[in-house]
């Protein structure tokens, strides 16, 4: 308790309390640091994560393909990490060509017939409404008037759309819409591009940076918390790594196969449906779905039949993709079941929206990942197992010898309830019906046809002996 109350303590405490005072005091400019701060480090971000990813085809051009440059010449081993630098973003720029060579034509042409499709997409809702207002006003006299309400509809929007409405209309849409998605799309265009660069400077350097932060860990961070850091560390990398290249892997696939399915069947605007299945179901569990109710929507605009084999192909896909093709190339990687996948989706997305339902489950995963090396190593120090099938039937544990004491599954013997069973019923029929080899009637039959011979020896051994006595 004395080492508790020390004055470097004691400062400590005061000025995290000044601290926070401030940050809630002046919440709006720290607030608008923070945004600034993210957005200048959003490339170091987007190129640590671009880098991340690609470390994997690194590792196989580094390790495999050039392995037998290793103990070359020094010239020769040392344009072996350049070499698996440069193989690695090309077979990356070169699979991105091709998909773009291939799927952007093709949406620019789906884009192209859906915008010329409109009109008659709207005609087709027209004739649908009014034979809806013609139903109701033939069998419940709703007296509807589809024309005379679309001629309203149109006075009014005449009526409103003056000179000065269209000024502000076009006032608020250049300055508070156009501007913005022109500012955001530069700026993306801008942090994209710039994280690229970087992470090709990330994935060089890797090794660099990996012995400076361990360095800065040792430097600042105590001996004894070190290897639970570098635990932390670890899991982090082994749950997010996985989970996060499987996942890139398995929505590619999917947007593939769903191109190659659609364009056997003629199904319409296969690319762009492709695209949009293949990046939401980036998203788990829920991508699939979320990714096919437009789509959906898309082909019920041209064909309802054949909206309803999308539907029926969607649900196939996903039933593939969840028990067959997900676990083989995700495998164990999260080590989550699939209560805690939707609970870890759901509550990161209420917390981070979209980014939160594609990092809710990897970052979940490490927590969970923690906990449960946590609570493991506390049950063996309490010598007790740590596997969780053998707490199924658990009541309590003694306290003397550590073992547990499980709730008795059966009832003690007086109060059972005997159950009927025909297996039962013969039984019991033997104890009060006798056998039929050991009828009575039969006893006493056998009985007497075993005793006749004996009762005939007897009688001819004293016929025997009467003879001999009168001789």
């Amino acid at each position: 308790m004395k080492k508790l109350f020390t004055l470097k303590n004691v400062l400590i405490c005061i000025l995290f309390t000044i601290f926070l005072l401030f940050v809630k005091d002046n919440f709006s400019v720290v607030w608008n640091a923070i945004c600034l701060v993210a957005s200048i480090m959003t490339p170091f971000v987007i190129g640590f994560l671009f880098a991340y990813i690609l470390n994997f085809p690194y590792k196989f051009f580094y390790n495999k393909a050039f392995k037998f440059l290793k103990g070359k010449k020094p010239f020769l081993e040392n344009m072996r990490k350049p070499l698996a630098i440069i193989c690695t973003y090309a077979s990356v720029v070169a699979v991105l060509g091709f998909l773009i060579a291939i799927l952007v034509p093709q949406i620019a042409d789906n884009i192209t017939s859906l915008v010329e499709r409109v009109p008659a997409y709207i005609d087709s809702i027209y004739k649908w409404l009014a034979s809806m207002a013609e139903w109701l006003n033939h069998n419940y006299n709703a007296n509807i008037d589809i024309d005379a309400s679309f001629a309203q509809l149109g006075q009014e929007i005449i009526k409103n759309l003056n000179g000065a409405t269209i000024a502000n209309m076009s006032k608020n849409f250049l300055f508070d819409t156009l501007m913005p998605m022109i500012t955001s799309t530069t700026a993306g265009i801008y942090n994209f591009v710039m994280g690229i660069v970087i992470s090709v400077y990330f994935l060089s350097a890797k090794e660099m940076l990996c012995r400076q932060v361990k360095r800065m860990a040792v430097a600042f961070i105590p001996i004894k918390y070190l290897p639970k850091v570098y635990e932390v560390v670890d899991i982090t990398d082994t749950k997010c790594g996985r989970f996060l290249v499987g996942d890139i892997i398995d929505a590619a696939f999917i947007g593939v196969l769903v191109f190659i399915t659609m364009s056997i069947f003629q199904l319409p605007y296969a690319a762009l449906i492709a695209v949009l299945i293949g990046v939401t179901n980036i998203i788990p569990f829920f991508g699939p779905f979320i990714g096919a109710v437009p789509c959906a929507l898309l082909i019920l605009m041209v064909n309802p039949m054949q909206c309803l084999y999308f539907i029926i192909f969607i649900w196939i896909l996903q039933q593939f993709d969840g028990n067959f093709l997900g676990p083989k190339i995700l495998g164990d990687s999260t080590g989550l079941s699939g209560f805690w996948i939707i609970f870890s989706i759901t509550i990161f997305s209420g917390l981070m929206g979209v980014p939160g339902m594609i990092l809710g489950v990897p970052i979940f995963a490490v927590f969970y990942a923690l906990i449960k090396r946590y609570v493991n190593r506390s049950l063996q120090k309490k010598g007790m197992s740590d596997k969780t099938e053998e707490y199924q039937t658990l009541d309590y544990v003694d306290v003397q010898t550590g073992s547990f004491i499980s709730k008795p599954e059966d009832k003690p013997a007086r109060h059972r309830k005997k159950q009927f069973s025909f297996r039962n019923f013969k039984e019991d029929l033997k104890t009060f019906i006798p056998h039929p080899a050991e009828h009575p009637d039969e006893k006493a039959q056998t009985t007497s046809d075993n005793a006749a011979p004996a009762v005939e020896s007897n009688r001819k051994t004293e016929d025997s002996s009467s003879e001999q006595s009168k001789k």
